[in-house]
């Protein structure tokens, strides 16, 4: 287990958000900006919170916001950017799209996660690249990937060394928590309820 101290959480807060048709952190759900959700969780667990964007409205919530060091480079490049920044030994990287992702999750995943290899959670019989933990140590293979054009983080989770945590107990127990808001119809369906 990685002790919590030696953790920064950035979240991914870049990307074309295409489906939403509008910034997805920022996006209204009950009246709030979906981001503001993962920040109140992450910081009551408590882990120090930074966002990546090129957006500066993510600076009214308070805290430390970065822009892509190399543009257009997808999730991989958010990594990237979080791992340019942080102090920290570890990064935990989570999107901005899981407004319900709870402190027993993210609580879960750090008493879980391996020394010195990637921790990354697998939901609906997928990896999860943004629910994960990331050591800095991995930075020079991610710049190699990155420099060869290499976007897939399924695939450099996969190259390196890690440790996939099941998430089947709250898929069962809470499958709400660990829900992506992507697109207008998911977050009209959200806000319905």
């Amino acid at each position: 287990m990685i002790a919590i101290q030696e953790i920064d959480a950035y979240i991914l807060a870049g990307g074309k958000s295409l489906r939403m048709g509008e910034e997805k952190g920022l996006a209204l759900l009950k009246g709030l900006p979906m981001v503001s959700y993962v920040i109140k969780c992450l910081e009551s667990v408590p882990l120090p919170v930074k966002i990546v964007s090129s957006n500066l409205d993510y600076l009214q919530f308070g805290l430390p916001v970065y822009a892509d060091s190399i543009k257009g480079r997808g999730p991989m490049g958010g990594l990237f950017t979080a791992m340019e920044h942080t102090s920290a030994p570890y990064v935990l990287l989570i999107g901005c799209d899981m407004p319900f992702i709870t402190k027993k999750i993210i609580c879960h995943l750090i008493e879980n996660s391996k020394e010195s290899m990637i921790t990354v959670t697998e939901t609906n019989g997928k990896i999860n690249p943004l629910l994960a933990i990331y050591p800095k140590a991995i930075s020079s293979e991610l710049s190699l990937h990155l420099g060869n054009g290499k976007l897939k983080m399924q695939d450099f989770i996969t190259s390196q060394k890690h440790h996939i945590l099941k998430m089947e107990e709250f898929e069962k127990s809470d499958p709400k928590s660990l829900t992506n808001i992507n697109s207008k119809e998911e977050l009209e369906f959200w806000n319905k309820l």
